[in-house]
């Protein structure tokens, strides 16, 4: 009996949600392929970023299979990570994972190569963005998604 009530509330919660499907055609929307490599280890996801009028920054990392990994926030220059996934969720990978989103987020704009201390980021023509932490040893590439119209 439970089992068939959470499946109605699934099913439910599916036929009433609206349909974003026009957000990826949004201007403000940005999806990439995130490719991490820490320390000889290959993780590959995809990460959505939104972009408000305000200049605030919404995004989510989520696994090729649909499991959220983290969301995080930039709002008046300042970062947030948000709902790591459980075996993240130390303060201290937190911490790096913060301060590496938060310098992509806050020179992202700019083209070139920018470095500050054990961070490296480059933006490359073709809009991939690759970030280089040598302090931890992890390279993080955003690779825009093509869109398929």
């Amino acid at each position: 009996m439970i089992a068939r009530l959470v499946l109605i509330s699934l099913l439910a919660l599916i036929a009433f949600t609206p349909c974003r499907a026009s957000a990826a055609n949004d201007s403000n929307v940005a999806e990439y392929n995130l490719q991490m490599n820490l320390r000889g280890r290959e993780m590959t996801s995809i990460c959505v970023m939104e972009k408000h009028s305000d200049g605030d920054i919404v995004g989510t990392v989520v696994t090729e299979f649909g499991v959220k990994i983290f969301d995080f926030t930039c709002e008046k220059g300042k970062t947030k990570v948000l709902n790591v996934l459980g075996p993240l969720n130390k303060w201290y990978i937190r911490k790096v994972i913060k301060g590496d989103i938060a310098f992509i987020l806050n020179n992202m704009n700019q083209g070139g190569e920018i470095s500050k201390r054990k961070r490296h980021l480059t933006i490359k023509p073709n809009g991939v963005i690759i970030m280089n932490n040598d302090r931890f040893k992890i390279c993080y590439t955003f690779t825009p998604m093509e869109s398929k119209e």
